[in-house]
């Protein structure tokens, strides 16, 4: 069974339950209208049990337990409206129990848009189960937890960063507490890693005369160990070779194992800014006084 989020779902929701709260006189829950004509009605002083297989969506046997006093969620209901839930899901149990003996139930409610509820009336969904159903021993965490890992199998792209990206970019670099003061993308071309459309990611190149540098290499903590920083070093890499650099520089204090691993050698600062003078960061560095504390990164294109 597949079941396709495509991230619409929600809105649907939302746009039903706002639906039903500019409504509430034709609220289908709250007047009971559509419990007349149902197979099963069970009731006592403040809920009712209705099982209607004209809205159990497939679900054998499938009904709703539904407090008489109109209340939009389980966390509104009062003591005594608990109690009285409690008893009569009992009373539908024994009935389900003697009419179509489940294997087993499903008994839950949902709870605001965010948690699939669309008719703003708490409703206790109680379905029974069966041993021989394909989905038996499938709890509700089953498919909640197959879902995020169908979503977190999604793939991290990797694409040029365009002008209105400039505060993703410098959002991410903070937030991994890098340097993006002279961060820019006037002579610059940057990279972004997303997921579900969320920057994971970035990599830059300050591009000069027949070099660039290498910056703001950084991979949000949760993505990191995945592959998804050598795609970005090796999109940024591949394009400094096809607009004809013959070196790539970078500054490296803490990851010069990383870069080393991908042939990067150290050589002395003052080379990468004799290569470099333009670039925004050897201008910052040289400003601000912390270039010479730097450790300098070479990659030669030249053979």
């Amino acid at each position: 069974m597949t079941v396709e989020l495509d991230g619409t779902l929600l809105a649907k929701r939302q746009t039903e339950w706002e639906h039903w709260l500019a409504n509430p006189d034709r609220n289908p829950l709250s007047t009971g209208a559509d419990f007349v004509g149902s197979e099963v009605r069970l009731e006592n002083e403040l809920c009712v049990y209705v099982q209607d297989s004209r809205y159990s969506d497939g679900l054998i046997a499938s009904g709703l337990i539904v407090t008489k006093r109109p209340c939009q969620t389980v966390f509104d209901l009062t003591p005594a409206e608990i109690a009285a839930t409690h008893a009569l899901l009992a009373e539908v149990r024994a009935h389900l129990d003697f009419t179509v003996q489940p294997g087993g139930y499903t008994v839950g409610w949902n709870v605001f848009p965010a948690g699939g509820a669309h008719i703003p009336h708490v409703h206790l969904h109680v379905i029974p189960r069966w041993n021989r159903d394909l989905a038996a021993g499938a709890g509700v965490r089953y498919f909640l937890k197959a879902a995020a890992q169908a979503s977190e199998g999604q793939p991290v792209g990797i694409c040029p960063a365009g002008p209105d990206d400039l505060n993703t970019v410098k959002a991410l670099v903070e937030s991994l507490s890098l340097g993006a003061s002279s961060l820019t993308f006037e002579g610059c071309t940057f990279w972004l890693a997303t997921r579900n459309a969320q920057a994971v990611g970035c990599i830059g190149l300050e591009h000069g005369d027949g070099a660039s540098l290498l910056r703001s290499a950084c991979v949000h903590p949760d993505w990191q160990g995945q592959g998804v920083g050598g795609r970005l070093a090796q999109a940024a890499l591949g394009a400094a070779r096809g607009r004809g650099d013959r070196a790539v520089y970078l500054f490296s204090s803490h990851a010069g194992g990383y870069w080393a691993r991908l042939g990067f050698v150290q050589v002395p600062t003052a080379e990468l800014s004799a290569a470099l003078p333009g670039t925004p960061q050897v201008r910052s560095g040289e400003c601000r006084g912390w270039i010479q504390g730097e450790l300098a990164w070479k990659l030669d294109f030249s053979g």
